[in-house]
């Protein structure tokens, strides 16, 4: 089994995780990285898992700066919420 930690490969991977009814893979969507043009997958292609990709503490500045345009409140707002959130 891979670490929960361990880093998601693919936006399917990302989903699938988010979805489960497994505590456990719902977190490592949260906490675990993804390298950055499975990210750009994520947030083009899902746009019902932008929200998610902003809750996950690793998502990138150029993401965040992606994000914070979303038109979905909850988005921009989960956006806003980072330490890192684009000025």
């Amino acid at each position: 089994m891979a670490d929960r930690f361990s880093e998601i490969t693919s936006a399917e991977e990302f989903i699938r995780l988010r979805q489960s009814e497994d505590p456990a893979e719902a977190n490592r969507s949260a906490r675990a990285a993804l390298p950055l043009p499975v990210w750009w997958d994520l947030v083009r292609n899902h746009p019902d898992m932008r929200f998610w990709a902003a809750h996950n503490r690793t998502v990138p500045p150029e993401i965040l700066a992606e994000l914070v345009r979303d038109p979905d409140w909850r988005v921009r707002d989960r956006v806003a919420s980072k330490r890192n959130c684009p000025v």
